[in-house]
């Protein structure tokens, strides 16, 4: 008879991890077929998770490919063999991740039944996601069972049967709000963290997704040709392509005047933000105190109406969707090397500094009339509420 299991800390692939009364090191567990006995071996490491990552390397070699496989296995020897040599590593990880958070780390493929697929999709679709991301998981999930020839059971992945069958649909998206200029002009001047107010600046003069402002930092600059890389160095380019632009007067004098100031409070970074979910708190804060309903999105949409309404001299479409990202600059020699055109995005520049200075202009007024305002109102106590209603 094999041996009770006494106090599992972690079980996987019918082997678990305990501990041994004779030893500070954990132990890994199974049952011999055959004998039914219980067999043991050190895993080398007191560290728990150590641990959990060996038994997993173990298991992962001698897991068999049958629907009784645990689900975690399976994804994992996908994305080793596959998905980890390519520059969609990070996303498909995080489908599996997402996989597995729904159907349990200990789940088997067998219990990916129809029902259960529906049931996840449904759960992602109330989250906010859209049906394609979610076909997307999907896909992921039926190029792992392939990669183990495991046929049964079968995954619905594309988006039209998952209507036909399911009846689901992705719920309606709203647009981001795009902020006027007055608007624009009331935030700069809004009591925010000074990592918000620099988020907000690269943003409005640079039109680069959230993520953008998040990882900003001096190495992505080229001075002398004064371009910018919105794309950090360690990432890889994806479908969210961040692109090569032209620094205009108003964003290289922001850059220079952050460097000066000095990094260091901010990780090196220019706005000191790790990740993108401390910039959407800091702007709903900023959002409810200015009642302005702005979200991170807002300001590229607002960059990219800015470019499109400039005249004199007006923006080619091709310089708009590059700045943006939306297209590849390779059909430009001076995108991968070579030396940069002097005149390249010249005219998305020009428009954003002339919108920028605009924007200054305007809050200086209002700072200017609110300070009037608590001039006025230390004469005239009776009309506070009326003047501080028209300097908000």
């Amino acid at each position: 008879m094999p041996r009770p299991r006494l106090k599992p800390l972690f079980e996987l692939g019918s082997q678990w991890i305990a501990t041994d009364p004779d030893s500070r090191m954990l132990y890994r567990f199974w049952t011999e077929p055959g004998t039914c006995r219980t067999r043991r071996a050190s895993l080398g490491t007191a560290d728990l998770e150590s641990a959990k990552l060996k038994l997993a390397e173990i298991v992962l070699k001698g897991a068999p490919k049958t629907p009784d496989a645990p689900l975690s296995i399976v994804l994992e020897r996908y994305f080793e063999d596959r998905t980890d040599k390519l520059r969609s590593k990070k996303v498909a990880r995080g489908h599996g991740r997402k996989i597995l958070k729904f159907f349990g780390a200990t789940a088997r493929v067998k219990s990916l039944m129809e029902t259960k697929q529906k049931e996840f999709v449904e759960r992602c679709l109330d989250q906010g996601h859209k049906l394609s991301y979610v076909a997307r998981i999907m896909v992921t999930l039926a190029a792992a069972l392939a990669h183990s020839k495991l046929s049964e059971p079968a995954i619905v992945y594309s988006e039209s049967a998952m209507v036909q069958k399911w009846k689901v649909a992705s719920a309606p998206v709203d647009k981001a709000y795009i902020p006027t200029d007055d608007d624009c002009a009331r935030l700069i001047i809004a009591d925010m963290p000074e990592m918000l107010r620099r988020w907000l600046i690269i943003e409005c003069l640079t039109g680069g997704r959230p993520e953008t402002g998040v990882d900003l930092a001096p190495a992505q600059r080229d001075r002398e040709a004064r371009i910018v890389d919105l794309n950090p160095p360690k990432r890889v380019q994806n479908k969210k392509y961040r692109a090569k632009i032209r620094a205009g007067r108003c964003l290289t004098a922001a850059l220079t005047r952050w460097e000066r100031d000095g990094l260091d409070p901010f990780g090196g970074r220019y706005c000191g933000y790790t990740t993108i979910e401390g910039v959407k708190s800091a702007l709903q804060r900023l959002a409810a105190d200015t009642e302005i309903p702005v979200s991170t999105y807002s300001f590229r949409q607002k960059v990219a109406t800015v470019l499109r309404r400039a005249k004199a001299p007006r923006v080619p479409e091709d310089q708009i969707s590059e700045l943006l990202g939306h297209k590849r600059p390779n059909l430009r020699v001076t995108a991968g090397y070579g030396e940069w055109d002097p005149d390249y995005q010249r005219e998305a520049a020009l428009a954003l500094d002339r919108w920028f200075l605009r924007i200054r202009k305007i809050a200086k007024a209002k700072l200017k009339e609110m300070a009037e305002g608590a001039e006025y109102s230390r004469h005239t106590p009776d009309k506070i509420s009326v003047r501080t209603t028209r300097a908000a």
